[in-house]
């Protein structure tokens, strides 16, 4: 009896133990490794900086630069801390024009990787060639150092679930942003970026989330729009089926969303498109005017993802955000950092060289000059001396 009173008691113990497995912050996951699940970030709504990031997906050439020259580049626009805006390029390879691509990484925009082929791209396998290839590239053909490129986008959003965040994390990959997360109401909040600790704890728009636990690594989930006429959703700015019919539709339809988040839980605003849209030019001049409303607010700030994410591993209040060095001037201070640091020893190691070289041939002067003088041991020699004897002991 005793010994199911005690199988009882365990069985009891562990049964109150399983919650533990469901995420809970400052319980089971701490930052900056770890972030749970939430529509409610812990601080205070007041001191969220709006963080907004674009997402493009596909190849980068003349006729796209066209458009990310225009939107982000040609007014110089910085956020509140005097920094360049940002954005991510999720870029795959054909009829990428690489040479237009290390021009935006100079200038501080994110390359992340969409592929090579651009194909359905469903299996761990594949993931991981893909995404290893296009990396690949990005290092050869633009100068990149490969442990910046963090970043992966299934095309098509078709996803290998366990499988391809095994792949990534392989790579050394840091973030995905491959998932709807689908509201249960048109107006209900956004989730929160997260890491996958716990798995993907929401309904499966695909069914090939990852159900497994991926310790420290980011889900960055595609929050759908709200279409102009506010009656349908959308994941892509240019994938709702009512398509805005002039630039003050195209701007309300930017910045009803972004109001959405602004005035709700502060969740970061992702605009997830293909810069094809912006071949109709009252849609490219809505967006134009709406990145100009939100750059003019002071607690927004136009980054890329990897400057979001570093923002949620440290999360920093709108009073001291202007010094964390996440949304810092990148690559520019960036660069001058790496150069610093890489001239720094050099010129250290030859001032080392040229003052060991100095202590060298003084010590060597030195010793000549010390053999033209007669050693004086004592008194005796110094009689010796004195009295012209020449059998000074030398």
């Amino acid at each position: 009896m005793f010994r199911i009173y005690l199988f009882l008691i365990v069985l009891v113990c562990q049964c109150v133990a399983i919650p533990l497995t469901k995420c809970q912050q400052g319980v089971n996951c701490f930052l900056p490794r770890c972030f749970c699940p939430t529509f409610d970030h812990p601080m205070n709504l007041s001191d969220i900086p709006q963080m907004v990031y674009f997402g493009f997906d596909d190849a980068v050439n003349s006729q796209m630069a066209n458009h990310y020259d225009f939107l982000f580049l040609k007014d110089n626009l910085t956020n509140p801390n005097g920094c360049p805006i940002s954005i991510t390029l999720l870029v795959s390879d054909e009829f990428t024009d690489y040479s237009i691509l290390k021009r935006y990484y100079q200038h501080g925009f994110e390359l992340g990787v969409h592929s090579v082929t651009h194909t359905h791209i469903n299996t761990g396998d594949k993931v991981r060639e893909e995404a290893g290839d296009q990396r690949d590239n990005f290092v050869t053909q633009v100068g990149i150092s490969k442990y910046d490129v963090v970043g992966w986008r299934s095309p098509f959003l078709i996803t290998a679930g366990d499988q391809q965040i095994d792949a990534l994390k392989q790579l050394g990959f840091k973030y995905d942003v491959s998932l709807i997360y689908t509201r249960p109401h048109i107006d209900n909040d956004d989730v929160w970026p997260f890491t996958l600790d716990y798995g993907w704890p929401f309904k499966c728009h695909n069914n090939r989330c990852p159900k497994q636990n991926h310790k420290g690594f980011w889900q960055v989930p595609i929050n759908p729009l709200i279409d102009y006429t506010h009656e349908f959703t959308c994941a892509f700015v240019d994938g709702c089926a009512y398509k805005p019919r002039n630039e003050a539709e195209a701007y309300k339809y930017i910045m009803d969303n972004f109001y959405r988040h602004y005035n709700g839980n502060r969740s970061p605003f992702g605009l997830h498109i293909h810069a094809a849209w912006f071949e109709t030019k009252h849609l490219r001049d809505g967006m134009n005017r709406a990145i100009h409303s939100m750059n003019e607010l002071e607690d927004v700030y136009i980054v890329n993802i990897k400057q979001m994410i570093e923002w949620m591993k440290y999360p920093t209040k709108l009073s001291e955000i202007k010094t964390f060095d996440g949304l810092g001037c990148w690559p520019r201070d960036k660069a001058f950092l790496h150069i610093l640091l890489m001239v720094l020893p050099v010129s250290s190691l030859f001032i080392l060289v040229i003052a060991l070289l100095v202590y060298v041939i003084r010590k060597l002067m030195f010793r000549s000059r010390h053999n033209d003088y007669i050693a004086l041991n004592g008194k005796k020699h110094m009689n010796k001396l004195v009295h012209g004897s020449d059998d000074v002991e030398m």
